[in-house]
């Protein structure tokens, strides 16, 4: 699944049991139609994947998978991005400043 969505920043973290992890901090607009402006959110995304994201904050193409897993019975969906492309920065010199 693909989805165009703003991400604010990548948070890269060791787990516990020494295994590399990260979460992306995106925004959209809220669900609750009495909300105002955007509403923050995180989203698992491969070690690999968050390294190669160098300008924040900007418009990512994301590629998501859905596993399916849970624990006694319960199914859990949480989306995990495989894959991201720049498609364009919040800050147009962002760019030039990322590849220098």
């Amino acid at each position: 699944m693909k989805s165009s969505v703003l991400v604010l920043g990548v948070e890269e973290f060791t787990r516990k049991d020494g295994t590399r992890a990260a979460r992306l901090v995106v925004a959209s607009t809220p669900r609750n139609s009495s909300a105002r402006g955007m509403a923050a959110a995180s989203l698992d995304v491969l070690p690999e994947v968050a390294e190669r994201m160098s300008v924040f904050p900007a418009i990512y193409d994301l590629t998501l998978d859905l596993p399916i897993g849970g624990f006694g019975g319960r199914s859990e969906v949480r989306p995990v991005v495989v894959g991201a492309t720049l498609v364009a920065p919040v800050v147009p010199d962002k760019v030039k400043n990322a590849n220098a």
